[in-house]
């Protein structure tokens, strides 16, 4: 369907009043209309004022329509007058028959080109792909990212990881969306007194090499273990797997501080009594789909192999494979029940399930806790159960756009197929902790 087509189709006699209104035009039929409003998509000045009451929502759900096929050009959304106005006020969200909102590809691609060259959207991506090596001399990959919008930066992360930030930070949103805590993250880490809470929760090492990296300008840090709580308050923003950046702003921010009359938290955690680890477990190259889990310590590999498979609702357990740098940790004709996983946790474990979907789990220690029982659980999630039997994590992105959308002609197929296996709505978290409180509340190790 071609955007003329579109107009015809979804645009109706009672569409001409509201745009002669809003437009202070006088529409008298829906060729006038529909002659206007494309003419209107290429005239940068006329986009350029819709940009000026564009809000971060309709910002992100261009820029995600952007990289989405569909079958008609045409994009099914929500028709959602407080999250979408000026989409649906400018008529480039319309409303069909059902009650839903339509957009055409071509009125996507003309927003977003707009915004690309307004310094709205970021002209290249924030992040750089995991599968590169990165090395000194490629470090000018990183400039674009340092300056480009930080709103951009921060959305590389998660709901739950900026859920935490803000928690770090007593940081308090009334939204209840990613794009509002995400907005609200951006705009206090601008203000002086945040950049301090933020500080003053690191150690002196930190404290001490972020100074020296400021009076160098320099911007880029390496993704160890020493940062995690400059990550955990927002200083700084994973962009690969083995760097970190922080934002321009951010660093001008804190040039304007003076650490020496900072209050440094004095309490300090007794990480030598733990017995647990909070993990974060990430689809790689999909890391929307996210679990935060409770890990004993002292588990072995196998053990964890089956918190990881009822965690994820996988039914091939202990066929898979632990990796660190892509190297398989366990030695020849050695069995994972015969190996600690602490050893490894902090070093970069990843763990690939053995289907035709390689699906690759990132492990991530997150933070060290002291609990009463040995019980593993489940603490937080995010996005549904990679599906097995799709082939691969592109053919799952597929698939769970098509169960996003009601509408497509492949749904009611691909929801049956999906249920069959492992594809729930709602991620079952209580049944999920039930069975693994059931599996390991019995005190000796899985062999």
């Amino acid at each position: 369907m071609d955007i003329q087509e579109f107009y015809q189709n979804y645009l109706g006699e009672q569409d001409l009043i509201r745009a002669s209104l809003f437009n202070s035009e006088n529409f008298t039929n829906l060729d006038d209309l529909i002659n206007y409003k494309i003419n209107e998509l290429n005239d940068m000045n006329s986009i350029q004022e819709v940009f000026e009451h564009f809000s971060m929502a309709e910002a992100k759900l261009l820029k995600r329509l952007a990289s989405e096929d569909t079958h008609d050009n045409v994009h099914h959304v929500a028709y959602n007058l407080s999250k979408y106005a000026t989409l649906i006020d400018y008529q480039y969200i319309l409303e069909d028959k059902a009650g839903d909102g339509v957009i055409h590809s071509e009125i996507i691609n003309s927003l977003n080109h707009g915004m690309k060259q307004s310094g709205i959207f970021p002209i290249e991506e924030m992040y750089i792909d995991d599968s590169e090596r990165i090395s000194a001399r490629d470090y000018n990959r990183f400039m674009p990212i340092f300056q480009g919008p930080m709103y951009w930066l921060y959305n590389n992360l998660t709901f739950f990881e900026l859920r935490r930030l803000m928690s770090k930070l007593n940081i308090k949103s009334l939204g209840q969306y990613k794009e509002d805590y995400l907005t609200e993250v951006v705009n206090h880490l601008r203000l002086k007194e945040y950049l301090v809470h933020a500080v003053s929760q690191l150690d002196n090492e930190a404290v001490n090499e972020i100074q020296d990296k400021l009076r160098n300008d320099d911007y880029i840090y390496d993704n160890i273990p020493r940062w995690r709580t400059a990550l955990e308050t927002g200083l700084l923003v994973k962009v690969h797997k083995d760097y970190l950046i922080m934002h321009k702003d951010i660093l001008a921010g804190l040039k304007e501080i003076d650490f020496d009359n900072i209050n440094y938290s004095k309490v300090e955690k007794d990480d030598a009594n733990f017995n647990a680890y909070q993990v974060g477990l990430k689809l790689s190259t999909y890391e929307d789909i996210y679990r935060q889990i409770i890990l004993p310590s002292r588990f072995n590999l196998l053990e964890v192999e089956i918190i990881i498979c009822q965690t994820f609702g996988w039914t091939n357990e202990d066929s898979g494979y632990f990796l660190i740098d892509g190297k398989e940790v366990t030695p020849t004709n050695m069995s994972k029940s015969a190996i600690m996983a602490d050893v490894f946790l902090e070093s970069g474990l990843e763990y690939q399930y053995e289907s035709n979907d390689d699906y690759i789990i990132k492990l991530q220690v997150e933070d060290v806790l002291s609990i009463d029982k040995p019980i593993p659980s489940v603490e937080d999630y995010q996005g549904p159960s990679p599906i097995e039997g799709v082939g691969g994590v592109e053919n799952l992105k597929k698939v769970l756009k098509i169960l996003e959308d009601k509408h497509h002609p492949d749904f009611d197929n691909t929801y049956y197929r999906a249920r069959q296996k492992n594809y729930r709505e709602r991620y079952p978290v209580s049944a999920v902790n039930k069975q693994l409180s059931r599996l390991f509340n019995r005190g000796n190790p899985m062999t």
